[in-house]
């Protein structure tokens, strides 16, 4: 049993001895650099669109911000406009002190 035992373990250390083959690693080298390589690449790309997005940000920040409300003028109630009312259809005197205008659309 013990010389079947060493057997089988010499078989094994034989088997695993020749998949370690470290000779035919040059296949693998290329890939490993071309992965490397790509990886650099994307690094280079992710740097840049942070570069650009810290620009943005950047030149929002500096800008006034165009979302606040603003306040509509307000009216003077002091002041006199002068509407022409043309040949519209009025009641009373054309020389009234105060003219009111309602409009409508007939549609």
């Amino acid at each position: 049993m013990k010389i079947k035992m060493v057997k089988l373990f010499l078989t094994a250390s034989a088997v695993f001895l020749v998949s370690c083959n470290t000779a035919d690693n040059a296949g693998l080298e290329k890939s490993l650099n071309d992965i490397k390589d790509d990886q650099k690449l994307i690094l280079k790309k992710l740097e840049t669109l942070d570069k650009a997005v810290a620009n943005v940000a950047l030149a929002n920040k500096n800008q006034p911000t165009k979302n606040k409300k603003q306040q509509p003028p307000k009216a003077d109630p002091n002041k006199v406009y002068n509407i022409e009312i043309g040949d519209s259809f009025t009641l009373g005197p054309e020389n009234a002190k105060v003219t009111l205008i309602e409009w409508m659309d007939f549609q």
